[in-house]
């Protein structure tokens, strides 16, 4: 391998004809002859390829309440929320923990009264027991928070939801089943 240092060539990449390779490694400029890559296509390998487009097929069902789910995964993190749900699925050991990996839809309503809806309450949902925050969000003029949690591996949550003039409330433990409710919030009295 041979590393060349020059302002000329420091901006190339990619292949020249089927002799030579530039890249960047590690932040080094480099340039090596092309090598062509090899291809199994054995068995193993044609089973890892038709997991990983079937779990690409299932991200592609998933709305964008869904994806956004995963997104919230991936925060901190160089992933993306696609990334976060093709590894879980590569990770999943069965068809039946692969379907869990859907995420569940919830409305959450939030009321003064039981009827009347409070437009602007924040609507946070975290790991049970932690501050990571798997959905946080706003209700609209209906009162609704709308999102998605995964239910994959008996995942369980703690709402939180504070607006101006209320008390703030709180409940742990939801499954994402359960995040789908009607909260009646307390008026703070002076």
């Amino acid at each position: 391998m041979v590393k060349v240092y020059s302002p000329h060539y420091s901006g190339m990449s990619g292949q020249i004809g089927k002799s030579a390779v530039h890249m960047v490694r590690k932040g080094v400029w480099i340039m090596r002859e092309w090598l062509k890559p090899s291809n199994p296509n054995t068995a193993n390998q044609q089973a890892v390829r038709n997991d990983f487009a079937a779990g690409v097929d299932r991200w592609h069902t998933f709305n964008a309440l869904q994806k956004a789910c995963y997104g919230y995964y991936a925060k901190g993190t160089l992933a993306s929320g696609f990334n976060v749900f093709i590894g879980a699925w590569r990770l999943a050991p069965d068809a039946a923990s692969k379907d869990a990996l859907t995420p569940t839809e919830f409305t959450t309503t939030v009321t003064s009264d039981g009827t009347t809806p409070i437009e602007g309450a924040k609507v946070v949902f975290k790991d049970t027991g932690s501050t990571v925050v798997r959905y946080d969000g706003v209700t609209d003029a209906n009162g609704q928070a709308k999102g998605a949690l995964r239910a994959d591996g008996n995942k369980k949550y703690d709402l939180y939801i504070t607006a101006d003039g209320y008390e703030p409330y709180f409940e742990a433990g939801l499954t994402p089943a359960e995040a789908t409710k009607t909260v009646t919030l307390t008026s703070i009295v002076d």
